[in-house]
């Protein structure tokens, strides 16, 4: 019950901000419908992404990334706080008890931040992922810290593993099911 209610939560605020970005798109834009929460479908244990919304006419194809959150010596971070920001949007998501949480509608291809928030809600680790595509699905840490995540083009799942460091990095790496 208690994740429901946090899964609620997040809805709510992703559903905030969106009603934002668009209030400020109505100054250039027409009139154009907002969601309506109550006919808006709702899958239990996914999330939609603070990701920016296409151009009218284009179609953007996006990510959905399940990713499991821990520490360094392997516990999960149970009902922790993580934020996506994908450009200047901000989501926060509370993970599962066994530290899981899945992410639908990022973007495929630029930066996202992620990072992990404490009970007061600062940041205790973070990481800075550069989404792109290429001809194989891969997870690399550069030179300057950032995290590359190449995915194979036409792919839109991706699964992730993050585990949080004491010196407040979150390191990240890709996980693979057993079928692969």
């Amino acid at each position: 019950m208690k994740h429901n209610k946090w899964m609620i939560l997040g809805l709510g605020m992703a559903l905030m901000l969106t009603m934002a970005a668009c209030s400020e798109q109505e100054a250039e834009e027409t009139a154009s419908p907002t969601p309506d929460p109550t006919t808006t479908p709702v899958q239990e244990e996914l999330v939609e992404s603070p990701a920016a919304e296409p151009e009218e006419g284009e179609e953007e194809a996006t990510l959905t990334m399940t990713t499991s959150f821990g520490d360094e010596a392997g516990a999960a971070l149970a009902d922790t706080t993580i934020r996506f920001t994908v450009d200047d949007v901000e989501a926060e998501y509370v993970t599962a008890e066994d530290g899981t949480l899945t992410v639908a509608s990022l973007p495929r291809e630029g930066t996202l931040q992620v990072a992990v928030l404490d009970l007061d809600g600062v940041e205790t680790a973070s990481a800075v992922l550069e989404l792109s595509e290429g001809s194989v699905t891969d997870v690399t840490e550069q030179e300057d810290g950032t995290i590359a995540v190449t995915l194979l083009s036409g792919t839109d799942q991706i699964a992730l593993s993050f585990v949080q460091g004491d010196d407040g990095v979150l390191t990240c790496a890709l996980e693979l099911s057993e079928e692969t």
